[in-house]
């Protein structure tokens, strides 16, 4: 039977290709996110994931449409870059509120449809960040978010444990999304910026969002079975590399 998954920010960027890569595998695939995808292949339930009724509607809408849940992947995200003595209590609570909140609902109420006999080995992937294990200027808030996720991830694992579900981590390093092609854009030597930005990474590029769907499948696959409450980096070696002066 095929697995049925959920991912949430699956409309852009990381989730998009973590959707396509499930259902290239035969799953069939719910986008839970503000604005629906362009592709029209997977089904679509707008949600803010920040939101508990939101979140409460979503589950419904799947227990009733394939009454299980073999897959979450929590990637919903968002990132702001702020002066820690400028950031409004606002902005953090809006990071947080997506970022951990979301999570954290996602995770609460998937638990009945993953646990009621008809779910298939099921799996929980969170979407968490090497921001969480170092600093970037300017992103207090979603390096603090970050780790949070982490560090739920592990409470996860212990305490779905005994139910059957596994639950693992993945912390992106540099991934060459839309998003993060229009921060490159603003600097007049491209080609300059791109060399500097590659020669971080001992593997010589930057990463993909398919380098990010393929370790979702496998953390969501037997192949994964004894694997739990592990925050995989996957970063292109980048978090292995000290840097050097340039003397």
């Amino acid at each position: 039977m095929s697995r049925v998954v959920i991912v949430t920010g699956g409309s852009q960027n990381i989730g998009l290709a973590i959707a396509n890569s499930f259902a290239a595998e035969g799953a069939r695939v719910v986008i839970a996110d503000i604005r629906p995808p362009t592709e029209t292949a997977h089904t679509f339930h707008k949600t803010n994931v920040a939101d508990e009724d939101h979140v409460k509607k979503l589950m419904a809408m799947v227990s009733g449409e394939f009454g299980r849940l073999d897959v979450l992947v929590n990637n919903a995200g968002i990132c702001i870059e702020v002066p820690l003595q400028d950031m409004s209590t606002e902005q953090w609570d809006r990071v947080m509120d997506i970022n951990v909140k979301g999570v954290f609902l996602m995770t609460k109420h998937a638990f009945p449809l993953m646990t009621n006999g008809v779910s298939e080995k099921p799996a929980i992937v969170n979407i968490s960040s090497i921001e969480g294990l170092g600093a970037n200027p300017q992103h207090s808030v979603y390096g603090a978010s970050k780790g949070a996720v982490a560090s739920f991830t592990h409470n996860t694992a212990l305490e779905y444990g005994p139910h059957g579900i596994r639950c693992n981590a993945i912390a992106p390093g540099w991934i060459n999304t839309p998003f993060n092609e229009k921060f490159l854009g603003q600097y007049p030597d491209r080609a300059k910026v791109d060399s500097e930005i590659k020669s971080l990474h001992p593997v010589g590029r930057l990463g993909l969002p398919e380098d990010i769907a393929n370790t979702a499948l496998y953390l969501a696959s037997d192949k994964a079975g004894f694997i739990t409450g592990q925050e995989i980096i996957v970063a292109g070696g980048r978090m292995a590399k000290l840097p050097l002066p340039n003397l």
